[in-house]
């Protein structure tokens, strides 16, 4: 508006007020709207940009994609309309701060709230995602923090808006001239190379943004925009962990997934990270308020997933059922079997004896049955929870081997857990690979290192006899110097301890 200041104008229902905010495409008034006495933000398209067809229609366009969602952690848009020249939009106004001015203020924030304030803004993209939005410019100034503790994202002024066969539609997929898409702090290496986007780059943008609060300065910074642009495409970040020894691993683990350089290794949906923080609250924090603070916490695995995990639960339901009906006629056969069997033995008999030494290979082992594969690996792990059997836990890692960064960890800790509780002293044998390649992840995997670790102590005291190396992996362990509460850790953790003790006294007697 080239320094022209609309404060104390007024546009039709609104008075505004002052002006708030603004930037590239757009400056932001606080307003007043009188038909209805409440306070509103009021975003007006530069006029510069105003006369441009194409950018008034990606402006009412956009505007129009995120009225059509409902959620409680996006801006709700109230009106787009055009006055006097000047087009807007009418939104919700959050009467508080934004994240970058909190930062700003404080500093690197406690991880609590950084993780609360992840949940909410997870929770926002993915709904944002399912309706075919990108929102392309995730970054702290665009994270409203409310008074009264709402989290709200806002600003899709770069958003893309897919259509419905998923591709962006021509209005919105238009380049900006001029202008950068993103942020350099915060944009993707997908996203500073000019590629296709999709919503794992607002997954990075988010995970950057997470980075900056919790160490209180972006992972990369340099002189110009270019510099900075080349550090995410090519400059690991140094680790969290090392910055905030206080942060939890599975959080820092969590921040450092979203922030990898290539799509496919990230998270794959923001789904995924809800119920990364969902396990790090319940397990790992053992945050027994997070249900009542968490805005959608008991509405979490349906309302996140309609088409995910209920759908899931209710297939997977109905093949057991089929399972159930075709092991019923089994048994009915096998009792019929039962009637008939005295008019047919001695005919089978004499077959049976026949078809031996026609057989290449009479004592050839049978082939033992194997879980069935179902089609997501969402649906294996629900399966492999009704289960519950070293074999079902397996069959994700057999069939799922690409899903192994997330997935596949999970059941193999679910496979120690099996193999820890069998028999009276363990399955130490089985379990003795997957410690081992636990033992030998990086520091930013501390929680499932140490896990490797105590368990090696484990093996090596319980199957080998060797009290010194056990020892030795124990000192290994006790090194890492990182508080726990991991359930199935304390456990081998102990066993390791009490097993060393009884073969050291036995040994003394």
């Amino acid at each position: 508006m080239h320094g022209n200041d609309l404060t104390n104008r007024k546009f039709g229902d609104y008075h505004l007020l002052r002006k708030i905010g603004g930037g590239a495409m757009a400056e932001v008034y606080l307003a007043e709207q009188h038909s209805l006495g409440r306070r509103v933000a009021v975003k007006f398209l530069k006029p510069e940009l105003a006369h441009d067809e194409t950018y008034i229609k990606r402006f009412v366009r956009e505007a129009k994609a995120i009225a059509a969602l409902s959620h409680p952690n996006l801006v709700q848009i109230f009106q787009t309309d055009c006055f006097d020249g000047f087009w807007f939009i009418a939104q919700e106004y959050v009467q508080g701060q934004t994240l970058q001015e909190l930062i700003h203020r404080e500093g690197a924030l406690p991880f609590q709230r950084v993780a609360d304030i992840l949940w909410y803004v997870a929770s926002a993209l993915e709904h944002a995602a399912q309706n075919g939005i990108v929102h392309r410019d995730i970054k702290p100034d665009n994270i409203l923090l409310g008074d009264n503790g709402d989290v709200k994202i806002t600003d899709f002024g770069l958003a893309r808006v897919s259509g419905s066969n998923g591709s962006a539609t021509s209005a919105t997929a238009l380049t900006q001239i001029g202008m950068t898409l993103g942020t350099p702090l915060y944009m993707s290496p997908e996203q500073a190379q000019g590629k296709p986007l999709d919503h794992r780059s607002d997954l990075y943008s988010l995970g950057i943004t997470s980075y900056h609060a919790l160490a209180g300065h972006p992972p990369f910074r340099g002189e110009t925009a270019l510099s900075v642009a080349l550090q995410h495409v090519n400059q690991l970040p140094e680790l969290l962990e090392k910055l905030r020894p206080d942060i939890p691993p599975p959080l820092a683990r969590i921040v450092h997934r979203m922030i990898e350089k290539q799509p496919e290794k990230r998270f794959q949906s923001f789904y995924d990270v809800q119920l990364e923080l969902r396990e790090l609250y319940t397990v790992y924090l053992n945050d027994t308020e997070a249900s009542s603070r968490l805005g959608g916490w008991d509405r979490f695995f349906i309302g996140c997933t309609d088409q995910r995990l209920l759908a899931t639960t209710e297939k997977l339901q109905r093949v057991l059922q089929k399972e159930n009906q075709l092991k019923n006629r089994q048994h009915n056969f096998r009792f019929l079997g039962l009637l008939i069997f005295p008019l047919v033995f001695l005919t089978g008999l004499t077959l049976g004896f026949l078809r031996v030494y026609s057989m290449s290979d009479p004592l050839e082992k049978p082939v033992s049955s194997r879980i069935a594969k179902r089609d997501t690996v969402s649906e294996q792990w629900v399966y492999a929870c009704i289960l519950n059997t070293t074999e079902a836990w397996q069959s994700i890692l057999d069939y799922f081997p690409e899903e192994e960064y997330l997935w596949g960890r999970k059941a193999k800790r679910q496979l120690i857990r099996c193999y820890f509780h069998e028999g009276t002293r363990g399955d130490s044998i089985n379990s003795l690979p997957i410690f081992q390649e636990f033992a030998n992840f990086s520091d930013i995997e501390v929680e499932d290192q140490a896990l490797g670790l105590a368990g090696l102590a484990w093996c090596a005291a319980e199957n080998q006899d060797d009290m010194e190396t056990a020892k030795e992996y124990l000192r290994r362990f006790y090194e890492l110097n990182f508080s726990y509460s991991d359930p199935l850790l304390v456990q081998i953790l102990d066993a390791a301890h009490k097993t060393i003790q009884r073969k050291e006294n036995n040994g003394n007697l």
